[in-house]
């Protein structure tokens, strides 16, 4: 699987330096010319003759199709790098330095979340951290929001499944997705406030009378004055003089409200270059998944092409852009009403294109989004599409296995949690902890159409919450046990209203003492003992397993072994109790001596 991508990041890598080599050599070539240009322009200039204008003449050509040409390379070299880094991103999603990307998602850690915070789905280390491809704003806020609000419908996983199939087999067209977002991604804007003006309905003036004025204005000024100049009529002149200085008042009135609205569009100059580029892409494939179709519909359907849009609204923008020097933003305004101008052509845009352009843009989200997911599919060969199923709580997979840790290291498990409450003992560093998120997070994936780590899987749908890192809140006055119990409130009051839910406590109660942590864990799956209510908690406390003789309960453990030496964990998660506990063993390992034996 990772040969793959070596032989991509190396095909490209070679690509580039053959690029680059061309790029140089006709960079010498570009100065070459030049200095013939120059030289043959100092001979004419001293001693004409009709041979050396010729071969001025033909240089120039030569140099502006050599600028051309060079521009053409400068970008298939560009082109050549970004793939071979994003093959290389690959490389790393597979050896496990992923770990090292620089988009984390830290800006969207909620540690009030239901379960984000706990089951590292975006922050350093996580599933975002991992699978992100997405560049545009759009793109990002709804990847991140299928992560931490999954569309819990059958027929729509079914539909997404499907989607992310097919292009996790369309590398290509996924990879030059990635690259034509990636390379003006220090560029690209937000588009909310594109958004926001294309859905208004406000134009800058309700009457046609006052609109046509205003546009037919520059006209009758340059007319009277350049009449008056011709007729050398002052009278003429003063009239002229006077209908410009009320063109001018009009363009102050307005200049500030003009302005902002221009800015509108003007800064998202990348983005529609952008836009435009994955349009044209998407136009030409063919997909035959249901959602993809959906998702292409939207942009070229009802005779209202998403291209010829972004393509008219490109060709505003350059002309509004036209008027970003202070000069020529004064004269352009003075003589034209340039803004305004501008103004009334992006409003005819609005009216004809606006109530679509959300879809647009959120479709390229989509697209991003779904391509995303369907990265684990590309890095993991032990990738299946679970199957929903209807009828009491359950999640039944063999081999499941935690998709951020390497193939090579991790340890897979069979689960069959139907309509029950595990309670999983075991030592330390046995893999409780790592057993609770694998669970979690491949359910996060199976909501979102992904692709899960496991052989076979099958799962209800199930709302999530977690009690995993609690931490305090030294500000608010609430201790680290305090938060615990808010957060395990939390999930009984769920409970007392959800069915179809699955909850994932560790540790439970570590922060108080052993009396009152058993008597409170025993009336935490006392009330969180429901039909459809289902989950797992962590604990070291053996009396909890006590528990199992209760309906639905059922106590399940990992081991270690110790030879005095090294202390050795399977990872395997086996139906009973622990019999075995590592902590002085630990010390030992550590070098405390274990003076007082009870």
């Amino acid at each position: 699987m990772q040969k793959r991508f070596i032989d991509k990041k190396e095909e490209y890598n070679n690509l580039y330096k053959s690029l680059e080599k061309k790029y140089n050599i006709i960079s010498n070539i570009r100065f070459f010319v030049m200095v013939l240009i120059i030289y043959l322009g100092y001979k004419i200039y001293n001693n004409f003759g009709t041979m050396f204008l010729a071969l001025e003449i033909i240089l120039v050509f030569l140099f502006l199709i050599l600028v051309v040409y060079h521009q053409k390379i400068r970008v298939e070299r560009e082109r050549a790098k970004i793939l071979e880094d994003i093959n290389g991103r690959y490389i790393s999603r597979i050896d496990g330095t992923w770990i090292e990307f620089e988009d984390t998602g830290k800006e969207f850690i909620d540690t009030s979340h239901d379960y984000s915070n706990d089951l590292d789905i975006v922050g350093e280390n996580s599933i975002f951290q991992l699978l992100n491809i997405t560049n545009t704003h759009i793109g990002r806020k709804i990847f991140v929001n299928n992560l931490l609000k999954p569309d819990k419908d059958k027929k729509k996983i079914y539909l997404k499944q499907e989607a992310i199939k097919e292009l996790s087999g369309k590398l290509d067209l996924v990879q030059e997705i990635e690259y034509i977002t990636y390379k003006n991604k220090k560029d690209l804007k937000d588009p909310e406030t594109l958004i926001k003006y294309a859905e208004s309905d406000e134009n800058l003036f309700k009457s046609k009378f006052i609109k046509n004025l205003i546009r037919f204005m520059p006209v009758l000024v340059l007319g009277i004055n350049i009449y008056g100049i011709i007729s050398k009529s002052f009278f003429i002149i003063y009239i002229g003089l006077g209908v410009l200085i009320v063109q001018v008042l009009i363009w102050l009135f307005s200049m500030f409200r003009n302005s902002k609205i221009l800015e509108t569009v003007h800064y998202l100059k990348y983005n529609l270059e952008t836009y435009l580029e994955v349009l044209k892409l998407l136009e030409k494939e063919n997909f035959s998944s249901e959602e993809l179709k959906r998702i292409k519909e939207t942009m070229f359907s009802q005779g209202q092409s998403s291209i010829e849009a972004i393509k008219e609204l490109d060709k505003i923008t350059q002309i509004i852009n036209i008027r970003s020097g202070g000069i020529s933003n004064l004269i352009l305004n003075v003589l034209f009403l340039w803004d305004y101008q501008c103004i009334f052509l992006l409003e005819k845009w609005k009216n004809k294109y606006g109530e679509k352009v959300k879809s647009w843009i959120e479709g390229i989200g989509e697209i991003e989004s779904l391509i995303s997911f369907s990265v684990l599919n590309n890095i993991n060969s032990h990738i299946v599409f679970p199957k929903i199923v209807e009828g009491k709580s359950r999640i039944i997979a063999e081999e499941i296995g935690h998709p951020l840790i390497n193939m090579e290291d991790r340890v897979d498990n069979d689960i069959k949690l139907d309509n029950e409450i595990f309670i999983i003992t075991g030592s330390n560093m046995s893999g409780k902890t790592t057993f609770l998120r694998t669970i979690g997070i491949n359910l996060v994936l199976a909501y979102n159409g992904a692709g899960v780590c496991a052989k076979s899987m099958e799962l209800t749908l199930l709302d999530i919450i977690t009690s995993m890192r609690v931490v305090d809140d030294l500000k608010g006055g609430i201790s680290t046990f305090y938060a615990e119990i808010l957060r395990i409130k939390r999930i009984i009051d769920r409970a007392e209203t959800q069915d179809n839910m699955i909850f994932l406590i560790d540790e439970i109660f570590t922060g108080t003492n052993s009396v009152d942590r058993i008597l409170g864990a025993k009336n935490v799956i006392g009330n969180l003992n429901k039909d459809n209510i289902i989950g797992m908690i962590t604990t070291h406390d053996l009396e909890l397993c006590a528990l199992d003789s209760r309906k639905r309960i059922r106590n399940f453990y990992f081991e270690d072994k110790y030879d005095g030496k090294t202390i050795k964990f399977d990872y395997k998660i086996k139906s009973g109790k622990s019999t075995s506990t590592n902590a002085k063993n630990l010390m030992n390992l550590a070098g405390i001596k274990i003076v007082i034996k009870q």
